[in-house]
């Protein structure tokens, strides 16, 4: 063997055992950080993000800021809910001392509204109801509730939403159908 063949060879060994503890170093830290999961539609999606104070439905994180009561994304772009459900937001800077505005972007179903007549949306943080909003058409509309300052003192807020009417499951549908919900935030006032 040359020594040239030997350089070589010495050379490509150091450079494996300099990238070998950093690729695995890498893989642990990925491995810690977040895991992916197929979403509704078969694509990879990280889970574990940290929270967010605003999330589109077909966000990467979406799933697990959901608290419960909101169904599989649909149409890659919103999820149909039940007639309670929970979302676990980012509390915004300021918000604990201005307080915060809760919006959400959603739609009354026609199919819904036909037979439930009408549906009253109510926001709730812990056991204060923060708004309330009666739909009797059918549409897109963007719903809005203050939270008082108080309710904002953690990392993060779970709001809570009902409604007082819902489609129960039936046999084309089992599950419980309340609105459609494709955006959530939260903003300092």
């Amino acid at each position: 063997m040359t020594q040239q063949t030997r350089s070589r060879i010495l050379a490509g060994l150091l450079s494996v055992a300099v990238l070998l503890p950093a690729a695995a170093f890498n893989s642990a830290c990925r491995g810690k950080r977040a895991t992916t999961v197929q979403n509704d539609e078969g694509t990879p999606q990280p889970v574990n993000l940290p929270p967010a104070s605003s999330l589109k439905m077909s966000d990467a994180g979406a799933p697990g800021q959901i608290v419960r009561g909101v169904y599989p994304l649909e149409a890659n772009a919103w999820r149909w809910t039940a007639g309670n459900f929970s979302i676990l937001l980012k509390t915004p800077p300021g918000a604990a001392q201005k307080g915060a505005t809760v919006s959400l972007t959603l739609v009354v179903s026609d199919a819904v509204l036909k037979q439930v007549k009408s549906q009253t949306l109510t926001a709730s943080v812990g056991d204060k109801s923060v708004g309330s909003e009666k739909y009797t058409t059918a549409g897109d509309f963007a719903f809005a509730a203050d939270i008082p300052a108080t309710a904002l003192t953690g990392d993060t807020v779970t709001v809570d939403f009902s409604l007082d009417n819902s489609l129960p499951p039936g046999p084309a549908d089992r599950r419980e159908l309340g609105i459609i919900v494709s955006a959530i935030s939260i903003d300092s006032k």
